[in-house]
């Protein structure tokens, strides 16, 4: 049931003096990247003054002249006090969170488990709430043109500096309550607890459920684990399996009769074939040959983990359970530029091609995690973030006598003029885009040393 959040009034935020930072937690401090990207507002009334007009609204919400705060269902609004003696009326309007959105966050965080109903139970939207929500790439905090603003003054500025004060405030107001961020949104605190706790308990019933349906069949080992618990009893009559037989491309064109009168090209068929060929032997390979590790961890060598190795070399991605896209990604990525496998992989518009490509070339330097960077949103820590603009202040670019000149950017550390980027990964490392012709292209392998990625890139363009 969708209980529509109700009308709140906060009181006026306190001067902040000197202070410099605004927001200082994770939820303000993407409300003021909303709020100041430079992208987000390029084309509104009075755009050329923007950046004096946001200077003036931080100085207004550290002088406390912002009022008690309205908030309700995709709303925000303030008296601000200006240079007149009567304050002005600014409001800012965001979109309300869509039932779809909303079910798949709830989704999300219920996939986290109790521990995240607890956190929102102590009324805040702490570190399991905020890493859940960047996995499925739903954020609370609206993106830069979704946004509007309103005030009474005569400054057709969008926005203008009262209402930026507003805006700056309300980023305050997020580091110690983070509900009226779903409130603004158009949901509540307990909304979001009942919810979860009701999809906690249903996906308890479930899970005792399918333990009773286990226990009452039969008993059944996969194939993986057999291999694996022969191979640690010291079983040597696991023989050498062949190399697949290369695809023959110039097989005649023929065609398979189906009882509906249908007819299908063997073509796209035999590439299937020999890509499950290829697979299955890397997977018997890995099965078969001797374990590098202790050999009572018989789950450890029933088959490879993503981004787990048992040797030096790590262990190729076999995706057997990858979503169809996922799995068109890869095998673009493995006939690297054959124009007739990838032409069969997606015969489409140009658009949807150079989609393609660019998610191969993603995948050739980091596989599921340097795709997910691609379109993704996932957000370094403000740690994270410090040490990395620490170790670019030790790169020298070529012909630049000086470090380069970072911006953040949507959580992307941009390299002012050098159309060269550093996006944040699921996995922790930093992985680095190139600009070609209007697009993020993947540039070089991923490091956890901010440094060390963008050499990478350097060195291989």
């Amino acid at each position: 049931m969708n209980r529509r959040a109700t009308a709140m009034t906060l009181p006026a935020p306190e001067p902040l003096g000197g202070r410099r930072e605004l927001a200082t937690e994770w939820w303000g401090e993407r409300w003021v990247d909303s709020l100041e990207d430079p992208d987000g507002q390029a084309y509104g009334y009075g755009s050329s003054g923007r950046d004096g007009r946001l200077a003036r609204g931080r100085t207004y919400a550290r002088q406390g002249s912002v009022g008690e705060l309205t908030v309700r269902a995709g709303y925000l609004a303030a008296r601000v006090k200006g240079s007149r003696r009567t304050p002005y009326r600014c409001e800012i309007h965001v979109p309300e969170l869509s039932d779809a959105t909303w079910e798949t966050l709830l989704g999300a965080w219920a996939a986290t488990g109790p521990e995240l109903l607890r956190e929102l139970a102590e009324g805040g939207l702490g570190d399991l709430a905020i890493e859940a929500a960047l996995a499925v790439e739903v954020l609370l905090t609206p993106l830069p043109d979704e946004f509007t603003y309103f005030c009474s003054c005569p400054d057709w500025g969008d926005p203008c500096k009262h209402a930026a004060a507003l805006s700056y405030a309300f980023a305050h107001t997020l580091d110690t309550r983070q509900d009226v961020l779903l409130t603004l949104r158009g949901r509540t605190l307990e909304q979001a607890c009942v919810d979860l706790a009701t999809r906690l308990a249903r996906q308890e019933q479930a899970l005792a459920d399918a333990s009773a349906a286990q226990q009452a069949a039969p008993s059944v080992l996969p194939a993986a684990r057999v291999f694996a618990q022969a191979r640690a009893a010291g079983a040597t009559g696991l023989p050498d399996l062949p190399a697949p037989a290369p695809v023959q491309q110039d097989m005649p064109s023929l065609t398979v009769p189906f009882t509906g009168g249908e007819t299908i090209d063997p073509a796209p068929l035999r590439l299937l074939v020999a890509d499950a060929a290829q697979r299955a032997a890397h997977l018997y390979a890995q099965l078969t040959r001797p374990c590098a590790h202790d050999d009572t961890d018989v789950a450890d060598a029933a088959g490879p983990h993503h981004g787990q190795a048992q040797d030096a070399t790590p262990a190729p991605d076999l995706f057997l359970d990858a979503s169809p896209w996922h799995d068109a990604v890869r095998r673009a990525a493995a006939c690297d530029g054959d124009p007739h496998q990838f032409g069969r992989l997606l015969n489409s518009s140009d658009q949807a091609r150079t989609g393609l490509a660019r998610a191969a070339v993603a995948w050739r330097h980091g596989g599921e995690a340097a795709l997910a960077t691609l379109d993704g949103a996932h957000m370094p820590s403000p740690e994270a973030e410090a040490a990395a603009r620490h170790q670019l202040r030790t790169v020298r670019l070529p012909e630049r006598s000086a470090p380069p000149r970072i911006r953040r950017t949507r959580g992307r550390l941009q390299l002012t003029d050098e159309g060269v980027e550093l996006r944040w990964g699921p996995d922790e490392r930093w992985y680095p885009y190139r600009k070609d012709r209007g697009q993020w292209w993947a540039a070089g392998p991923p490091a956890h040393d901010a440094a060390e990625a963008l050499r990478g890139t350097f060195a291989a363009g």
